[in-house]
């Protein structure tokens, strides 16, 4: 009898390493300001992306992937390097003012003008865009025999992205996006989800709906 079980697990095995990385989705939720056009935004600041923990050069990869984007639909929008957003803030003091408005969005969900229309006189720029990683879930994948009877779970790697738009003209929130990433994997012989590529699905679907 242990025997069959065994075989069943390997075979049960097998088949999860041939399906294995198969299982990628992303879904998306937006939202658009009535006053919102094409042509609202001409020069945009896009900050780093907040709550990340990836290494450096997943994070450059990410701030890379979303103005390539917006690139690719609206040429014609100048976009201001993070670097530069960066040493601007730090030079005029305003970084701590920029994460206060963050929190205080988050938590009641209206920008405050008069920040974004400070940040936005000092950069020069006519929007804000700001991502964030709202949730990780993350469980490796693990197999055996529970009971003399196998036991096979993939892993997944779930997150939660949003990215916001602000109008420094208007005060307002004018786009935001919610997108979540999912990336499951097989077991033993493949590699543990990876988190990097959960974030980049949910990014590249946020992409697919930018209005610009």
């Amino acid at each position: 009898m242990y025997k069959k079980k065994l075989i069943f697990l390997l075979f049960v095995l097998l088949g999860i390493f041939l399906l294995s990385g198969c299982y990628d989705r992303a879904t998306i939720n937006t939202y658009s300001d009535p006053s919102f056009s094409k042509n609202t935004i001409t020069r945009l600041a896009i900050f780093p992306m907040k709550n990340v923990n990836l290494t450096a050069g997943e994070s450059r990869a990410i701030n890379r992937g979303i103005a390539k984007g917006i690139h690719q639909i609206n040429p014609n929008i100048e976009i201001m390097s993070t670097v530069e957003i960066i040493q601007i803030l730090n030079k005029q003091g305003l970084t701590s003012e920029w994460s206060a408005f963050l929190e205080d969005y988050a938590s009641t969900g209206v920008p405050n003008t008069e920040t974004l229309f400070k940040i936005g006189d000092v950069l020069g720029v006519d929007g804000l865009m700001q991502g964030e990683i709202v949730n990780v879930y993350q469980e490796n994948s693990h197999y055996g025999v529970n009971q003399k009877a196998p036991s096979v779970k993939l892993g997944v790697a779930r997150v939660t992205v949003r990215y916001s738009t602000f109008g420094t003209d208007s005060g307002k929130l004018l786009w935001e996006a919610t997108s979540d990433g999912i990336n499951k994997t097989g077991i033993t012989f493949s590699d543990d989800p990876s988190l990097i590529e959960a974030v980049m699905l949910a990014q590249q679907k946020i992409i697919e709906n930018l209005p610009f």
